[in-house]
């Protein structure tokens, strides 16, 4: 059951972090971007996207 977990972690982080961070990425012009600094540029956009949607919950 744990391993099913950690491999279902790794997935959605691959899935939801690493790709949207390659996106970034290529958006700036980075061809192949590696796999960390995708995963880095991905956590950052999904932490600005998360303190803009709680700025727009709380109308700041």
């Amino acid at each position: 059951m744990v391993e099913f977990i950690g491999s279902l972690i790794a997935f959605l982080v691959e899935i939801f972090i690493t790709a949207t961070g390659r996106g970034v990425l290529k958006l700036f012009g980075v061809r192949r971007p590696q796999e960390i600094a995708s995963l880095f540029a991905g956590m950052v956009f999904w932490g600005l996207l998360a303190i803009l949607v709680f700025a727009a919950v709380l109308r700041w």
